[in-house]
């Protein structure tokens, strides 16, 4: 019965709270050329493939992204060594970011692909922690060449040719 009451207190607490954010929200109208609606009845912003801008701004998306790749070759560097306290260090710095994050736009204005290629990269960089814990030399190679692989994928697709 104590946990029944500590229930409906926190109702009456949370309730106005959702209701005061959820009215503070912004609209921003787009014009009709630039509405895409998919099957969820959601409205999204038009990708113009051509451009492929995914970011906001590109010096911190590419500050970001050279943040990564000095955790990529320090991960390369210790799988060399065979030094698996840095292995699942790097490999963990990996999976904690996020290129998504780093482009300054919410998801539903990014491409699907992007996303899935994002959601992969977190995926092989937590195996490629598994296999440091395993410490089957084999088995972590196999990873980090399937991250690697993520991280190909994304650059052949979206990377801007310099």
């Amino acid at each position: 019965m104590k946990g029944f009451w500590i229930i409906v207190i926190m109702i009456f607490i949370l309730m106005p709270l959702f209701m005061l954010s959820s009215g503070s929200k912004k609209s921003v109208e787009m014009p009709e050329d630039e509405v895409v609606s998919n099957e969820d009845n959601m409205v999204l912003p038009a990708i113009d493939e051509e451009e492929n801008v995914l970011y906001e701004s590109a010096s911190k998306f590419r500050m970001h992204m050279k943040f990564l790749d000095e955790y990529d070759d320090a991960l390369a560097i210790a799988i060399e060594s065979q030094n698996w306290d840095d292995i699942s260090k790097y490999a963990m710095l990996l999976k904690n970011t996020s290129p998504l994050i780093f482009t300054g736009k919410r998801k539903v204005e990014l491409p699907k692909d992007f996303i899935l290629l994002d959601t992969s990269f977190h995926f092989q960089s937590l195996a490629v922690v598994e296999a440091s814990e395993s410490r089957e030399m084999v088995k972590l190679n196999i990873e980090y060449e399937k991250l690697q692989q993520t991280c190909d994928d994304c650059h052949v697709k979206y990377k801007k040719k310099d």
